[in-house]
């Protein structure tokens, strides 16, 4: 996609990034979700996945801030 259309495109870029509930629950409870399978089953790689993108983000914003306030 070009970058005169990523612009002026109406939706944003990236989704907003939504951490998953805390605290997480462990392997083998029932999921947060309500689907009555297990967690490991369920959304426990899809949460790990999107708190690694969100830390990454986190990074980043921090890495381009100004080193003296």
């Amino acid at each position: 996609m070009s970058f005169l259309r990523r612009i002026f495109k109406n939706e944003p870029a990236e989704p907003e990034l939504q951490a998953p509930p805390q605290p997480l629950p462990q392997r083998n409870d029932p999921c947060w979700c309500g689907s009555q399978k297990k967690y490991k089953k369920c959304h426990l790689e899809e949460d790990r996945q999107q708190l690694a993108r969100i830390r990454e983000k986190e990074r980043a914003a921090k890495a381009c801030s100004p080193a003296f306030g």
